[in-house]
């Protein structure tokens, strides 16, 4: 007993700011996981971030140490380097088996898996012998939930939400028309009771479904090849591109404890990736090259500034128009795997076998790519009050904004491709861990593992090709409004190629003539086979 004595007064007495914080569910374990792994590695609970915007593992994966990451014109991160090691010497593992990456690449586009099915994402960065050789910078794992940890019998969790783009923020036109899109996660677990067992069989479902629009507007300038501060642009392009991806993915695992010390799991995973309406509309004005002297007759005209370039009408000075799309990009991934793993006190074992596959089918869809032109105009590109949004005058020739006097272009004015690449994956590993009675922890492990990658990259409809062979020009699709336009007033032709190629058939075949040697060309050249086989022990 201890004995306090002091005196009251009559002053008020106020506690500071008190606060009780905590890790959200499962970054206890993943901390833990961190601190008692036999490497360098980072692990994070994939509920740690909270509701992430798309909750794909990209995401989660370009926050980490060590990682860096280039977006794409889109702004999304598919790819990352790891350690300084690009994409393609760097793996991603499910539940630490092989997955299956897209098209003819060894990196995994990191967009098309959602984190919202997996429990943990470890990312290992100093590998122990017994990984693979063909991951020098690092391995990226997920790991699945396993209904076993929960404390309670069941539990459902379910999340629906919409991506907005509010109605302050500034969109392209085509983005305009779809600001609101949808992401809807569900989960299932429960432990039942079989063959006499207590807790003894655990059943994990997830679903996810979203959709991702995208719209920008960008402009290239090329200017001219020289040391001088004060060059000329001779190539000056403006686009708008939209894409709406949408995702939807549902994995299942089941576990069975069929013993204290065995338990045998069963996984499968489902997930599609797919793009059906991307679109860009490009717009290019140029003359010459970078290399052109400007001259009398040149292209360039000579007196141009930092800020103002004037083009004269030449035979090489050219307005182009090109529509693609809308392109299609379908990924298909699927995956399943049968496992065990016996804990015997000082002695571990598991092993698994492993089917992955992957099917990307990519190419122009119901579209194509369609090629315009007008030739012979002259214009002035004043960049004084703005890079994005100059002013852009045309100053001689047939007028440039009248759909009339476009053609296609002289060569391969409409193209199609329909592309396949498949990816297979067969892995079989087993490995035995056994810990050495010491007072300083000293583990042998040993193991075998074959694996076999085939990959087929084929050319189902063959990439086609066709030269114009009408005299008018092509009908034009007014309702189609560009963002320069709307930021600048330049009213520019816009054609859509589904006015004349559905399907991968013409429309109207009588203004189109098909270069039938190249599409033969492309069912040799664009097909290709190679399968590859890892035995490891």
């Amino acid at each position: 007993r201890a004995t306090r004595n002091f005196d009251l007064t009559s002053s008020i007495y106020r506690l500071q700011e008190f606060r009780v914080t905590g890790e959200r569910e499962g970054g206890a374990a993943a901390i833990t996981a961190q601190r008692n792994a036999a490497n360098l590695a980072n692990v994070i609970a994939m509920d740690s971030y909270g509701n992430l915007p798309n909750m794909s593992i990209g995401e989660v994966v370009m926050r980490l140490p060590g990682v860096a990451g280039s977006p794409n014109d889109e702004g999304s991160f598919a790819n990352f380097s790891i350690r300084g090691m690009p994409a393609e010497l760097n793996t991603v593992t499910i539940d630490g088996g092989f997955v299956a990456t897209e098209g003819t690449s060894r990196a995994l586009d990191m967009r098309r898996i959602t984190g919202a099915i997996f429990d943990q994402l470890e990312l290992i960065k100093g590998h122990t012998p017994d990984k693979g050789a063909n991951s020098l910078g690092g391995t990226v794992n997920l790991k699945t939930r396993s209904p076993f940890k929960m404390r309670e019998r069941r539990r459902i969790n379910y999340s629906l939400s919409a991506r907005v783009a509010p109605s302050f923020t500034e969109q392209i036109p085509l983005r305009e028309q779809h600001r609101a899109h949808p992401m809807i996660t569900l989960g299932y677990q429960e432990i039942f009771d079989v063959l006499g067992g207590s807790r003894n069989l655990a059943v994990n479902v997830n679903m996810f479904y979203s959709e991702d629009a995208l719209g920008f507007f960008q402009t290239t300038r090329d200017f001219q090849n020289t040391t001088n501060p004060t060059a000329y642009v001779w190539d000056y392009r403006t686009f708008d591109n939209y894409n709406n991806s949408k995702q939807a993915s549902i994995n299942l695992r089941t576990d069975y404890q069929l013993s204290p010390a065995t338990r045998i799991s069963v996984s499968a995973l489902a997930n599609d990736y797919y793009q059906k309406f991307r679109r860009r509309y490009v717009t290019r004005a140029f003359t010459g090259n970078q290399n052109t002297v400007p001259s009398a007759t040149s292209g360039i005209v000579p007196g141009f500034t930092n800020q103002i370039t004037n083009v004269r009408a030449t035979s090489g000075s050219t307005i182009e128009m090109t529509m693609t799309g809308p392109n299609n990009w379908m990924s298909r991934m699927r995956q399943v795997s049968v496992s065990a793993d016996h804990d015997l006190g000082p002695l571990q074992i598991d092993y698994e076998a492993r089917y992955a596959r992957t099917n990307l089918n990519n190419g122009n869809g119901q579209g194509g790519v369609l090629v315009n032109r007008i030739t012979n105009v002259g214009w002035m590109l004043d960049r004084t009050h703005s890079d994005l949004f100059p002013r852009f005058i045309q100053t001689e020739g047939p007028d440039f904004t009248n759909p009339a006097n476009y053609r296609p272009a002289a060569a391969n004015a409409l193209t199609n491709a329909d592309n396949q690449s498949d990816q297979r994956v067969r892995d079989l590993r087993g490995n035995a861990r056994y810990v050495l009675p010491t007072p300083i922890p000293v583990t042998l492990k040993t193991g075998v593992q074959w694996r076999e990658i085939l990959v087929q990259q084929l050319q189902l409809g063959g990439s086609r090709r066709w030269n114009y062979v009408g005299t008018g020009a092509l009908p034009t699709d007014p309702g189609l409004t560009m963002f320069d336009e709307i930021k600048t007033g330049r009213r520019m032709p816009q054609w859509e190629a589904t006015m004349f190629i559905r399907d991968r058939t013409l429309i109207n075949p009588t203004l189109w003539s098909e270069d039938v040697f190249y599409r033969e060309q492309q069912k040799y050249t664009g097909t290709k086979e190679v399968t590859e086989t890892v035995r490891a022990d």
